[in-house]
């Protein structure tokens, strides 16, 4: 489904002063430039889960699994209702910069457990290509090295000053250091939540620079390149609750097996964890 220009404002600018929507909210940070994240878009559908994602090729986005199921039957969600922004640092008002796409298949991760946030993945497939790359769209360069303890790296999406403010449709990022998984691990903190197969970047005190309430499937990038995509950890602030991102390192055969598959998967699929 092709949805005009003027008509997606529409929808972002509902979806954006709907007072029921808690999703999509990074609060602190700074505002971006444009040309400085252009790998990261904007997801939405048509739950208000207003995720995050990255441009990983000229036809596909990474996200998390969690952001193209339903909520309440956890099948897969109808890939029409799926909708890309991509380009624009601002949701609303939209710039000429602004390139919106459709999801014409969705590959969710065969053993995605949303209970464990276990293979929190999903690689959406656009309904036509996204034009040749140039500073406001070009896809992310994926990390393929382990990072040390502390590397600071970036998170970036659309951001709001708190868990109940309005969303700022303004693209902002974070500044978020690499933490050891044992200190992430213990009960006070994500009481062993966190798998060998995730990354967990943040403070454990309390900071206004958080992910908060939403922007699951958003990007982070360590020494410039993609390296988790966040999975849960929204903190809005408050201490012991470090964002925790699925390790794309780990990942990368499974996510680029994906962009040559001609099979589509059913509304309604569920995955099967193992």
């Amino acid at each position: 489904m092709k949805l005009t220009l003027a008509c997606s404002l529409i929808l972002v600018a509902g979806v954006l002063s709907s007072d029921s929507d808690a999703s999509g909210r990074l609060t602190g940070g700074t505002a971006t430039l444009v040309g400085q994240f252009p790998a990261a878009v904007s997801i939405d559908s048509p739950y208000n889960l207003n995720c995050g994602g990255t441009i990983v090729n000229l036809q596909h986005v990474l996200t998390a699994a969690w952001c193209v199921m339903h909520p309440t039957t956890f099948g897969l969600v109808n890939t029409h209702w799926l909708r890309i922004i991509a380009g624009d640092l601002n949701l609303v008002p939209g710039s000429y910069r602004r390139e919106i796409r459709s999801v014409s298949h969705v590959f969710v991760h065969p053993n995605y457990d949303r209970e464990a946030n276990n293979n929190d993945l999903a690689v959406l497939r656009v309904d036509r290509p996204f034009p040749e790359f140039h500073n406001t769209i070009e896809p992310a360069i994926m990390n393929s090295q382990d990072l040390a303890y502390q590397t600071p790296c970036q998170y970036v999406g659309w951001g709001a000053p708190s868990a109940s403010g309005p969303l700022n449709p303004t693209q902002r990022t974070i500044t978020v250091p690499i933490m050891a998984i044992v200190e992430c691990n213990v009960a006070t903190v994500h009481n062993f939540r966190i798998l060998t197969t995730m990354i967990c970047a943040g403070s454990l005190a309390a900071t206004p620079n958080t992910t908060c309430q939403g922007n699951i499937g958003g990007g982070i990038y360590c020494n410039g390149r993609l390296t988790g995509v966040l999975i849960f950890g929204l903190a809005c602030g408050a201490a012991n609750q470090p964002g925790v991102y699925v390790d794309i390192r780990q990942y990368r055969q499974w996510i680029e097996a994906q962009f040559s598959r001609t099979d589509t998967l059913p509304t309604g699929w569920v995955p099967q964890p193992l």
